[in-house]
């Protein structure tokens, strides 16, 4: 068993506890933060295309006023469930605060999710009232409470929502019962007598390997997780703005927005991930959460881009890349670059990355936070070289955050650094395990399963295989953790080779030619892969070069597509060794998606769902 790092040897443990002592609970917090900085703005959000403010007075009256409707229809009562689900949007997070504030127990849903997996978890938590976001939520979740003895009213958020009977409201009908309920005394009351150690959510995990379970964060496992990420980024507050893209329902922005709230700044909604460079270049956020598979898709994009640029202006781009790796580089390694490296540097920045940064909208980039996977360290590299301040943090549903980035401490290739109050070690099987005051409490109604989660002496196992790196920098011990695969996941060939394929996968993260890639060969001879095309990308080739086609079918069975995908393969895999190397693959016609239940709402892939659905394809490969 490895040796447990700690992060410092500073008291943060004390400073933990009179900050506990000042803010109480979330819900708490927050209101008090709402008549600091009342005539700040809070939340942003689009309104028939244009850009909307809220400020903190009005967030904190409507979150108030929510609480007390829920109060006046005495639905709620304190440990109960109150269910979201819902895109990203101010109603969001004014519901889930409302929720809290009268000590309930917020449940996100999955704004994707069917019918059935929302019905699933409104009836595992027993959620009493469903807050839906738009028609076909609302009409999904009419459906689940058709079938549900819990559900017992519906709200919606949006006024062209068709809603009909009485158990459904209006938000907005909500929020008028809750300014005229005679509930302030009784809502201070509830408000005040909220333990840290009351439940504040159920995240119900992605059900990569099973049904969701609901994982139980109290008030003070979030506050434990908000508190040392706002240590490491003492800059933030008021004026500046984080973008939400991630789902709220996701732990790490909900997580994350609320600390940043805390401090004051101010919270973007981006409608729509497909709308991400556009709704970057009008925010230009400070801070935003995203997973790697966006910025793997810029990184692809401006490579694509330089193929039909001009050679002059592909030159000096290539040119702009080198020195700017080179100069970050030696600063990673403390090395002072040379008199003409820095002019260089100088000049390519004025030329080229000045310019990258203004068409994705990150010149006021402080931290931009990447997780929920692995990103390709020469991904990362590029757009820390280009002055984008990307880094990978890491944590679980379960266990949120262990590693948050700041200041220009990230490393490409590791997540980290590690946070203070929180301890990690390795097991003698390679697994990552940790331990702090984050952890869930435990997940709802499965004690079994909660148990098996924890070793003997207390430590939550994470599953994923992994190393710690340290490294000491002004008198404080940094950690970071490597994560190479998921325990779950490693496929072991019939040679009794393990193979981890998130490390494969990741190599195609940027090509515009592949939409998904998963990598199968457990138990088998060698490894194979199932690979999905980006067909809007592919069409437009294949007319270009006069591919006829009339089908995804045509295209995935002819020839010279693929021809262009084992080039493709040969090309991302040169560097692998020889029993890592994808010796045989099939195209698929038809994208993975979360409806066929291939993926989770977070797009992760089932494999073991995949692999039964394309048992014959992967078989075939298999043929002699």
């Amino acid at each position: 068993m490895g040796k447990p790092v700690p992060t410092s040897s500073r008291d943060y443990e004390k400073e933990f506890a009179a900050y506990l002592e000042e803010n109480k609970t979330l819900a708490y917090a927050m209101l008090k933060k709402a008549e600091e900085f009342a005539d700040l703005d809070c939340l942003m959000h689009k309104v028939n295309g244009e850009w909307v403010t809220i400020k903190w007075r009005d967030f904190g009256e409507q979150i108030r006023a929510v609480a007390k409707a829920l109060l006046e229809m005495d639905i709620l009562e304190p440990g109960e469930m109150a269910g979201i689900f819902s895109q990203n949007r101010p109603e969001w997070a004014i519901a889930d605060l409302g929720i809290l504030a009268i000590r309930g127990v917020s449940v996100p849903i999955y704004a994707t999710n069917s019918a059935e997996e929302a019905g699933y978890i409104v009836n595992d938590a027993e959620i009493k009232i469903l807050f839906v976001g738009d028609q076909d939520q609302y009409d999904r979740a009419k459906k689940v409470k058709a079938d549900s003895k819990y559900l017992e009213k519906i709200v919606a958020f949006d006024r062209d929502i068709k809603i009909e009977g009485d158990d459904s409201m209006y938000f907005d009908e909500l929020l008028e019962m809750g300014r005229k309920a005679p509930q302030e005394e009784k809502l201070q009351e509830r408000l005040n007598n909220v333990d840290p150690n009351d439940p504040l959510t159920l995240i119900y995990t992605s059900g990569t390997t099973g049904a969701p379970k609901g994982a139980v964060h109290t008030h003070y496992s979030f506050m434990s997780g908000i508190f040392p990420s706002l240590i490491r980024l003492p800059e933030a507050g008021p004026g500046m703005v984080s973008l939400a893209i991630l789902p709220l329902t996701h732990v790490f922005e909900r997580m994350w927005s609320y600390g940043c709230m805390l401090v004051g700044v101010c919270i973007a909604y981006c409608p729509d991930p497909q709308q991400f460079v556009e709704v970057m270049a009008d925010i230009k956020p400070h801070y935003l959460t995203s997973v790697p598979r966006i910025w793997e898709k810029v990184y692809g994009t401006i490579n694509a881009g330089l193929k039909t640029a001009s050679p002059m202006k592909a030159k000096m781009f290539h040119w702009a890349e080198r020195v700017g790796i080179e100069a970050y580089r030696n600063k990673m390694e403390n090395k002072r670059s040379s008199l003409w490296l820095r002019m260089q540097h100088s000049l390519a920045d004025a030329l080229v990355m000045k310019q990258v940064r203004q068409t994705l909208g990150t010149e006021r980039c402080v931290v931009y936070h990447v997780g929920g996977s692995a990103m390709a360290k020469e991904i990362n590299e590029f757009f820390l070289a280009f002055g984008i301040n990307l880094i990978q943090g890491y944590g679980l549903t379960e266990f949120f955050p262990v590693c948050v980035g700041f200041g220009d401490n990230g490393k490409p290739g590791l997540c980290g650094p590690m946070l203070p109050m929180c301890d990690a070690r390795i097991s003698d099987e390679g697994e990552i395990q940790v331990k702090g005051n984050m952890c869930m409490a435990g997940y709802y109604k499965k004690p079994k399963e909660t148990a098996e989660c924890f070793t003997e002496d207390g430590w939550f196992k994470t599953e994923d295989v992994g190393e710690l790196i340290t490294e000491e920098k002004n008198g404080e011990t940094l950690t970071y953790i490597k994560v190479t695969d998921r325990l779950k996941d490693l496929i072991i060939t019939a040679g009794g080779k393990n193979i981890s394929p998130q490390q494969i996968e990741m190599l195609f993260g940027e090509e515009l030619f592949i939409e998904q890639f998963v990598v199968v060969g457990d138990g088998r001879k060698f490894v194979s892969a199932l690979v999905v095309p980006n067909f809007a990308t592919l069409e437009d080739y294949c007319n270009k070069n006069g591919i006829k086609f009339n089908s995804h079918k045509d295209l995935v069975r002819n020839p010279q597509v693929i021809k262009l995908y084992e080039d493709i393969i040969e090309e991302y895999t040169k560097s692998l060794g020889r029993v890592e190397k994808i010796k045989k693959f099939a195209l698929l016609e038809k994208e993975l998606t979360q409806e066929d239940g291939e993926l989770t709402p977070t797009l992760k892939v089932k494999r073991k769902k995949v692999q039964e659905k394309y048992r014959d394809i992967i078989d075939e490969m298999y043929v002699d």
